[in-house]
């Protein structure tokens, strides 16, 4: 089951994926949260999951100019392309991690390093490179108010 994120959790997510890369657990404590709010875990793996698809979409030139006919074409393709379905298995084995997964920064890192690891891997991004696309993924956040 797909998660939404809100532009809020989103950008809780991109701080916790910096302080991954920086490997600040006192970030990582301070945004883990209260109780009113998603599991730090669970909102990474969430988060995960639509870093996941917004790749899939990139990689097989999905964009919103596109009618409603080619873009069922497209995602049927991805659908039955092996790599996304590695990207869907690594979706879910992330949601199931987090759902065992305790609020501490260990869990939090294993599954942010996921993420960095699938952005590293589509990309060649190295760690600067990746806290330089995850800043322009908060722009973006923030300049879509």
């Amino acid at each position: 089951m797909e998660v939404e994120v809100t532009r809020d959790e989103q950008l809780r997510a991109l701080a916790a994926l910096e302080a991954v890369v920086g490997n600040d657990d006192a970030a990582l404590t301070v945004l883990a949260g209260d109780a009113e709010e998603l599991p730090l875990a669970a909102l990474l793996a969430a988060y995960g999951q639509y870093v996941f698809r917004r790749v899939l979409f990139v990689m097989f030139g999905v964009d919103a100019t596109m009618d409603r006919d080619e873009v069922v074409r497209l995602v049927a393709e991805i659908n039955g392309d092996p790599m996304a379905r590695v990207l869907f298995l690594l979706a879910g084995a992330l949601r199931d991690q987090a759902a065992l997964a305790d609020n501490g920064p260990s869990a939090v890192k294993l599954i942010g390093k996921t993420i960095l690891g699938v952005i590293h891997a589509v990309s060649d991004a190295d760690d600067q490179d990746a806290l330089a696309l995850l800043g322009a993924m908060r722009d973006q956040i923030l300049e879509s108010d």
